[in-house]
């Protein structure tokens, strides 16, 4: 067996270590990881946040400039199945450094691009350097975390992404200001960099490899975790016959189809469509992304709390999932019918904190029925998540252009509701089937 073999736990390795109460090693590298996606979605956000002077310097039309965007997760889509084969042969920590250190280059190079293809290519190779990046979070959860702690868990690394969208508009804009937007990509790609150290000298695969974690705390991780000790990659062709693994696919894809078009085009949309001065935009789309960075640590929260009173499975994450998800195509449809710019912004906020709810306990319910095979089923899931995201960046301009933004809204609340139902069909109370010899999930 080998250190970085993510099917197998080395339970011998910490048999030198102190004893006593455990250790909460495993909180900080659930710290770490919460860093690692702020940073990530800070990277993210510098793309939208600059939409306006990135346009006007390079001679860009909207669509040109949602058309790059969607070549950003044509990039992440297209990997993202590669990504989680590489993250169980890799081991996590390995994986984690080789995205980490890929999309700070390619955030580097988006800040020199000089016209359309320049920047096209080096979004898409973002993209494609970025897609380890959640599968490889949620596999580390999964390593690390017992599973009545594994809601609260996963939701620092949506917390993480979204607090990174809020507090990035906010410090970005000056940034911008003063740099220009080349200078914030740079900036964020020199951040990156002194991440990829950090993590690469602090994870590990598995808590008993890490020289802080002590005998009790391996316990109580291995004692309560479900994940059973196999050989091998993921059996794609078994998952692919059972209902649950596409279920869960749809449900992320209603999900991400809502929270991309928030990402990479509400900057845009407060502008254009509710004439917000650029000034403000920085402030506005931070009352979204704050409530969406609320929502996902208390969807962690909750659903762990209805687990430990003895809820099941389906109903702590899918049906939570499912009621943040009603929430959001309703306050998108109702956010339409207000006069006032600010009343307009907290329903979107709403909406957005919705649909957060269904993304962090979508990464939950991935390693619910996944087991062993997290990263696999997480990065199928995900790259269902951004077949919606490659589509929304080009299709939200297009509509808006022919149609207005009205019916942009509408979409997405349609497809949030096309989420409720991959949720519903999911059974979370049963894990993927690994073998031929058991039920099909």
């Amino acid at each position: 067996m080998t250190l970085n073999d993510e099917t197998h736990i080395p339970t011998t390795a910490s048999t030198s270590r102190p004893t006593g109460r455990p250790t909460r090693i495993r909180w900080y590298v659930g710290a770490l990881v919460f860093v690692i996606c702020f940073v990530a979605y800070l990277d993210r956000i510098v793309f939208s946040v600059s939409a306006t002077s990135i346009m006007e310097d390079l001679h860009l039309t909207p669509v040109q400039f949602g058309l790059i965007t969607t070549l950003f997760n044509v990039g992440y889509f297209v990997f993202q199945i590669p990504a989680g084969i590489f993250i169980e042969r890799a081991g996590t920590r390995r994986a984690m450094t080789v995205a980490l250190l890929l999309w700070s280059v390619f955030t580097g190079m988006t800040g020199i691009a000089n016209g359309l293809l320049m920047l096209a290519l080096s979004r898409s190779a973002f993209g494609a350097g970025e897609a380890p990046l959640f599968p490889t979070a949620n596999s580390i959860f999964a390593r690390w975390f017992p599973p009545r702690e594994r809601g609260k868990a996963t939701s620092l690394m949506n917390s993480g992404a979204f607090l990174g969208t809020a507090i990035g508009a906010v410090l970005l804009v000056p940034i911008i200001g003063h740099l220009s937007w080349r200078g914030a990509f740079f900036t964020c790609a020199v951040v990156g960099g002194v991440l990829t150290v950090a993590s690469h000298v602090f994870l590990r695969d598995h808590p008993a490899q890490h020289a802080k974690t002590n005998d009790a705390e391996v316990r109580l991780i291995e004692d309560g975790t479900d994940l059973p000790a196999t050989s091998g990659g993921a059996p794609w062709r078994l998952f692919l016959r059972q209902r649950s693994f596409w279920a869960l696919a749809v449900g992320f894809f209603g999900t991400l189809w809502t929270i991309q078009f928030f990402v990479y085009w509400l900057p845009y949309y407060l502008q254009h469509a509710l004439a917000v001065p650029f000034s403000a935009v920085g402030r506005y789309t931070s009352i979204a992304f704050g409530c969406i960075t609320v929502s996902v640590l208390v969807a962690g929260l909750v659903s762990d709390r209805l687990l430990r009173i003895g809820r099941s499975r389906f109903q702590a994450r899918n049906l939570v999932a499912v009621a943040g998800l009603a929430v959001a195509a309703v306050c998108l449809v109702v956010s339409l019918t207000s006069g006032s710019v600010l009343v307009s912004v907290i329903w979107l906020s709403v909406a957005l904190g919705g649909a957060g709810f269904a993304q962090t306990l979508a990464w939950t319910i991935a390693t619910d029925i996944g087991r062993a095979h997290t990263a696999a089923v997480g990065s199928w899931m995900n790259a269902w998540g951004f077949v919606a995201a490659a589509i929304v960046p080009t299709l939200a301009p297009v509509l808006a252009r022919d149609l207005g933004w009205t019916p942009v809204i509408v979409v997405n609340a349609a497809v949030a509701v096309v989420g409720i139902g991959g949720f519903l069909l999911t059974r979370t109370n049963h894990p993927l089937r690994i073998t031929s010899s058991t039920q099909l999930s």
